[in-house]
């Protein structure tokens, strides 16, 4: 008998776990969807890896402004036409589509709305300074269910975005977030661009 009511408080300590697993990542997850939802523009500073000293920077504004600058080229966009420059030599010009494509800044700009969370977990087993991970995936009813398998987003014990990897069908990008301002008033000239007489322009409009 002593044996058995030891199960049975087992089974239930481990189902009571499970219920405060559950309950804390939906509740972190509905807060986060909370923060987000508002936001209407962010700067970051990432890299490709956590070992990626080659550092990219991102400007960008709900609507499809963007301005994403990268080592050899850089990408601009006023939400009407998209630049692909590469400084010095030529650039492309085409037409900005708002596609479902699945970028950094979309995290920001309504993801959310399409995930739902899987796991919400502590980082004990690390030196870095992300200490919890959120794993997400999209909702059957998703636009992003057929190129995005799951998302996972690592913060430090401020809840301060530091990590974004992006698991879809065509491999695994691994964002190291090194700098990020959400909500910011960005000067409208980073997503303007007028070729100088040195650029050969390759119109695609």
């Amino acid at each position: 008998m002593l044996k058995l009511n030891r199960i049975l408080v087992l089974l239930f300590l481990l189902n009571l776990s499970s219920s405060i697993a559950q309950n804390d990542k939906v509740s972190f997850f509905e807060k986060l969807k909370s923060e987000y939802s508002n936001i209407t523009s962010v700067h970051l500073i990432f890299g490709m890896n956590e070992a990626d000293n080659k550092s990219a920077e991102l400007y960008a504004e709900k609507g499809g402004k963007m301005r994403l600058s990268l080592k050899g080229n850089i990408i601009i966009s006023d939400g009407e036409t998209i630049w692909n420059v590469n400084p010095g030599y030529s650039a492309t010009v085409s037409n900005y589509e708002d596609t479902k494509d699945m970028t950094l800044e979309s995290i920001f700009f309504g993801l959310m709305n399409e995930l739902e969370p899987i796991t919400y977990t502590s980082l004990k087993n690390t030196s870095s300074s992300e200490k919890y991970s959120l794993k997400l995936k999209p909702k059957n009813n998703s636009d992003y269910k057929q190129q995005l398998k799951y998302i996972t987003l690592n913060f430090d014990k401020s809840n301060n975005l530091k990590r974004v990897i992006v698991d879809s069908p065509n491999g695994i990008i691994d964002y190291s977030i090194r700098f990020l301002e959400k909500g910011i008033k960005i000067d409208p000239n980073k997503f303007r661009y007028t070729p100088t007489d040195d650029i050969e322009v390759i119109d695609f409009r």
